[in-house]
């Protein structure tokens, strides 16, 4: 079923006007497709993100601090991150601390990073879903997001998630039925 849409009309500045026109053509996508992306990024992610805490820095400059610390450090690094930012971070962007709402959590934070990523759900089985990311930061970061994602599913009761892991991916499938 469609979602119900409306119609705005807003006025623009020439040259970002011509900026989001060439995105447009540059994604093959039209400018209404494109402005509703934003849209959607900027309500689903970033109005949350500052007020969670969340920074933007050069991905070279992650790797290189990543790559100085000890496989040990990497799995407290993330424990900790778990256990004191995930959650607080759901619950300002859903208002609940569910699985539901940490999968749209994670993923509207992969939409807004750029990182490649595939979500589906088993035409089998509805309630599992499978998550594929290439972040293509190297298997530190790997290590850091497998801790992170087995902490924060295991804090919410999911214990048996599936993961496979390569130096530039993660993989996890996971069953949310209740």
């Amino acid at each position: 079923m469609a979602q119900k849409t409306s119609g705005v009309t807003f006025r623009l500045d020439d040259n970002l006007l011509s900026r989001l026109r060439r995105e447009s053509t540059q994604k093959q996508v039209s400018l209404n497709t494109l402005a509703s992306q934003v849209f959607q990024s900027h309500a689903d992610y970033e109005i949350y993100a500052s007020r969670a805490g969340m920074v933007s820095f050069p991905k070279a400059l992650l790797i290189r601090i990543m790559d100085k610390l000890s496989d040990d450090e990497v799995a407290k690094l993330s424990e900790y991150i778990a256990e004191n930012e995930i959650k607080d971070f759901v619950l300002i962007m859903n208002q609940e601390y569910t699985i539901r709402a940490f999968l749209r959590t994670i993923e509207s934070w992969l939409r807004a990073t750029g990182f490649v990523y595939r979500r589906e759900s088993l035409l089998e089985d509805p309630n599992i879903h499978v998550f594929v990311i290439n972040h293509s930061m190297g298997r530190r970061w790997s290590l850091y997001f497998e801790k992170l994602l087995k902490y924060c599913l295991n804090d919410l009761g999911y214990k048996s998630t599936a993961f496979d892991v390569t130096d530039s991916s993660i993989a996890f499938k996971v069953n949310i039925s209740d």
